[in-house]
């Protein structure tokens, strides 16, 4: 899988993400939870796409005090996370390589959702946001399981999955451990989806 298919594929589903996603992304309300946000605190989302996790997150905001940063490596995603998002609280939107990225700034909360399965160098990018996660920070990767309980539906699922550019089977609750080792796995609705949740002591830069 490659960067330029990604943006392929992105830049035709950017026209029906919004209106098919949710029929098979779950957990978003949970991860969030998980970020435990402050009014004050300051978001990343990394593959944020369309914005579909937006108003969750604002939720939890004060649009005074709290931010929201999107980034996203589509233009077509980002697009219409601009038309629905660009002039409304306090969002900002980036359109950078998750592997490669860097801001000025450390974030309190960053949360992958159904994003990282998609990033070819996978590792890369958990490496980069851990690197803007501020003392005390949580990360959150909400993704696709590996559907242990799903039987003889299970290899269906992840076949499917990997042609529209998801890998189920890397290890990449795991990895974030070795990161970050105060890290929590779930895994729900019989390994269709996981969440792990790491967190960074609360120690000096």
């Amino acid at each position: 899988m490659s960067i330029t298919a990604v943006q392929r594929f992105y830049r035709y589903h950017a026209r029906v993400y919004d209106a098919t996603r949710w029929t098979i992304l779950h957990g978003q309300r949970r991860a969030v939870r998980a970020l435990e946000l402050r009014p004050d605190s300051r978001v990343l989302e990394i593959g944020c796409g369309t914005g579909r996790n937006f108003p969750l997150l604002l939720a939890r905001l004060d649009p005074a005090r709290g931010r929201l940063t999107g980034l996203d490596f589509s233009a077509d995603m980002l697009a219409r996370a601009r038309k629905r998002w660009g002039t409304r609280g306090p969002v900002t939107l980036l359109q950078a390589d998750a592997t490669n990225f860097a801001l000025p700034e450390r974030f309190d909360a960053i949360l992958f959702a159904y994003s990282l399965t998609m990033i070819p160098d996978w590792r890369a990018a958990l490496a980069r946001a851990v690197a803007h996660l501020a003392p005390g920070g949580t990360l959150v990767v909400l993704d696709f399981g590996r559907f242990e309980r799903w039987g003889p539906l299970a290899p269906l699922l992840r076949g499917w999955l990997r042609l529209n550019h998801v890998e189920t089977r890397a290890p990449y609750a795991e990895h974030l451990r070795t990161l970050l080792p105060e890290t929590t796995i779930t895994t729900h609705a019989g390994g269709y989806y996981f969440l792990a949740c790491g967190r960074r002591t609360p120690q000096a830069w």
